[in-house]
């Protein structure tokens, strides 16, 4: 009896030193003129036409709008703990596939993580990844869903056969904490443990952002502000993540199948239930 005491006493005072130590994390990821600006140019130079919007062409009459940026949708922004290299996968991220896009354009998970891609669209949809082999076209009708398992980190870029302007990104990396980004950049995040990490940022491809954050336990503020939309070394990192698309992936060699194999027309449990 004494011993279980003594167990339930030790646990009990290992979880008031944990609390103590956990931090609020709040901050603002904001734009730069140059950045907008870089964003401005690189859409221009672009090749798919529609990168600015059919409407939103040289006409002569309406001066063009610049370019559109979600900082709730477009951003992939984490805090990776110094030393951390194999954090707990996520349970499964269900996304909503909208006509023509995802309801997020960055999906931030860990490893050994399944992300779920259901249709919410009046449109056919046929998802697939360029650089993930079990990842190919199968044509989704609305309310039907497919699940993807990414086991190892890597940056994957999610097309859509039946529409060339779909563009958004899987991006697998072991983040100690993944944030969530309001509309003004804002973001809150409770119980943060003590340490050194570094809080990084995605777009468009890359990651073009990283800073050291030391939290020391008392409530915080971080703040990022974006100068560049790419970074060459962190273009580099992706060519290395994605030079074995012509080998077989990670997860094949452990002898594991991707749910990705099977039909894809599998109807959601909300559709089911009516």
């Amino acid at each position: 009896m004494y011993k279980i005491v003594t167990i339930l006493l030790v646990l009990s005072i290992q979880v008031i030193v944990s609390s103590v130590h956990a931090t609020d994390l709040t901050g603002k990821i904001s734009l730069t003129n140059e950045f907008m600006q870089q964003l401005m140019t690189t859409e221009d130079n672009s090749e798919i036409n529609n990168a600015k919007g059919y409407w939103n062409e040289p006409n002569g009459i309406k001066p063009i709008a610049p370019p559109r940026v979600d900082l709730s949708s477009d951003f992939g922004v984490v805090l990776v703990r110094e030393g951390e290299t194999s954090p707990k996968g996520d349970e499964v991220k269900s996304v909503d596939v909208l006509t023509g896009k995802l309801d997020q354009s960055v999906i931030v998970v860990r490893p050994q993580s399944r992300v779920k891609f259901i249709i919410r669209s009046p449109f056919d949809h046929e998802l697939y990844s360029p650089f993930k082999h079990d990842f190919k076209p199968q044509k989704q009708g609305n309310n039907s869903f497919r699940p993807i398992d990414f086991y190892t980190p890597g940056i994957f870029e999610i097309k859509d056969k039946l529409f060339p302007h779909f563009q958004s990104w899987v991006v697998v990396t072991p983040a100690t904490y993944i944030l969530k980004i309001d509309k003004d950049g804002t973001f809150k995040f409770a119980g943060a443990e003590p340490g050194n990490y570094s809080l990084k940022v995605f777009f468009k491809g890359h990651w073009i952002y990283n800073k050291t954050v030391i939290i020391d336990g008392k409530k915080q503020e971080i703040n990022a502000s974006l100068s560049v939309i790419s970074d060459e070394k962190a273009a580099e990192d992706k060519d290395k993540d994605n030079s074995s698309k012509d080998k077989k992936d990670k997860d094949d060699e452990n002898g594991k199948k991707d749910d990705a194999s099977g039909p894809a027309n599998v109807t959601d449990e909300n559709k089911k239930k009516k």
